[in-house]
């Protein structure tokens, strides 16, 4: 099963390399790159080496934007071009990939892909809602503490993928149960809330720990960097209690003033 989803994986690419837009970035990349490092020429106390890390930057934003090559291969371009050009050896280039910080999104990818194989978003969602109850309300209150639970401990995006199906499902059902009545259009309001509340809770409830989302592992990184350490559960006494914040105001912002429900 692995061979056969690389190969498509691979005919998939090949198939997009036949895209204009790849072939614009495979010939526009490097011709931005050699611009701007030969523009930086001109600065004045910047390092050769510092030339090649901004050169490689803008390739590198180019072939992402415009798929020229597979992402996560564009990611690994440094490793190529650091050595090459004389910035950092190889280990010096390889070192930031085993970043511990790395590892501590591996370990929220792999955790991602475990809840969505055995549908636990689906219970969690489920039990939740049930708890809350299944007025207009709380039912956008339910699927926010969910949604906001789920982002806690995996990405904003993964979490809005897993429970955007669940929250379209339950307004189809509503749907239907109110179809062509006069409360049909409370229904359409309940449906708008309902989506905007899954957004924002995911978003919110990323910054209740330090894998929620990146921002979070770059800033602690930065704070390490500069003699300030701050663990798993450090970030949590701050993280937890302000998101929980944000999280009853947005309830209340969108089910109070914005619709209300």
């Amino acid at each position: 099963m692995v061979v056969s989803e690389g190969v498509g994986d691979a005919a998939a690419h090949s198939g997009r390399g036949r895209d204009p837009v790849g072939w614009f970035g495979r010939g526009a990349g490097p011709l931005l790159a050699l611009a701007v490092y030969a523009a930086l020429g001109y600065a004045e106390g910047l390092a050769p080496e510092g030339r090649v890390v901004a050169a490689c930057g803008v390739l590198m934003a180019v072939f992402w934007m415009t798929e020229a090559m597979p992402l996560a291969a564009t990611s690994l371009l440094p490793l190529l071009l650091f050595p090459l050009f004389g910035t950092l050896s190889f280990a010096e280039a390889a070192a930031p990939y085993a970043n511990k910080y790395i590892f501590l999104f591996l370990g929220g990818f792999m955790l991602a892909a475990a809840i969505e194989r055995w549908d636990l978003h689906r219970r969690i969602a489920l039990h939740t809602v049930l708890a809350a109850g299944t007025g207009p309300a709380r039912l956008v209150g339910g699927f926010m503490v969910a949604t906001a639970l789920l982002s806690m401990w995996i990405s904003n995006t993964a979490t809005t993928m897993l429970m955007l199906p669940i929250a379209t499902s339950t307004i189809q059902l509503l749907g239907s149960a109110q179809a062509d009545s006069p409360g049909q259009g409370r229904t359409d309001r309940l449906a708008t809330c309902l989506l905007l509340g899954v957004a924002y809770a995911a978003s919110i409830g990323g910054i209740g720990t330090l894998v929620g989302t990146p921002p979070n592992a770059f800033l602690a990184g930065f704070l390490e960097s500069h003699g300030m350490a701050i663990g798993f559960a450090q970030w949590m006494l701050l993280g937890v209690p302000l998101a929980t914040l944000l999280l009853a105001i947005a309830w209340w912002v969108l089910t109070r003033w914005l619709f209300r429900l």
